[in-house]
């Protein structure tokens, strides 16, 4: 290959890079709103409704998500094909958001099982620190899964 075929390509490649991150980039701001009404809501279910992890993490997530989804696929990922409408993706986003929410809550539900139970540590804001632990595992997971639904399905 050429000098500038190879130039050409490290360009295209620095392209998408920037793309990808300035998606990223958006995603988070948009997820961190998200992410603030789904916390919100768990606090206001586990905290001073006394209401199981399960649960409120399940209904705060689904609002979220909700949110996340309808801002993200307008303002974040462009469509460059419409091979499904726009609410089948929602429909297999929430079926992948409902999978992932259940087993993130149950593990979130073992973890302060473990710590309360197992090794007799109580910290009152437990349950908010194990919702903030596992927070950045599912917003990059969300991200890749929201962009290859937009715009590569």
């Amino acid at each position: 290959e050429s000098s500038e075929t190879i130039l050409i390509q490290k360009e295209m490649e620095m392209k998408i890079m920037n793309k990808i991150i300035k998606q990223f980039m958006g995603f988070l701001l948009i997820s961190g709103t998200g992410w603030l009404m789904d916390v919100g809501v768990y606090s206001i279910f586990t905290m001073l409704l006394g209401i199981n992890i399960f649960f409120s993490n399940t209904i705060s997530s689904i609002l979220a998500i909700t949110f996340v989804f309808c801002i993200s696929t307008k303002k974040i990922f462009v469509s460059n094909n419409n091979k499904i409408s726009l609410k089948m993706k929602y429909v297999i986003y929430f079926i992948y958001q409902l999978i992932l929410i259940v087993l993130i809550s149950l593990i979130m539900q073992k973890i302060n099982f473990l710590i309360v139970n197992h090794y007799k540590i109580e910290v009152s804001y437990l349950k908010l620190i194990i919702k903030i632990v596992v927070t950045p595992i599912t917003m990059i997971l969300n991200f890749f899964v929201l962009k290859i639904l937009s715009e590569k399905i």
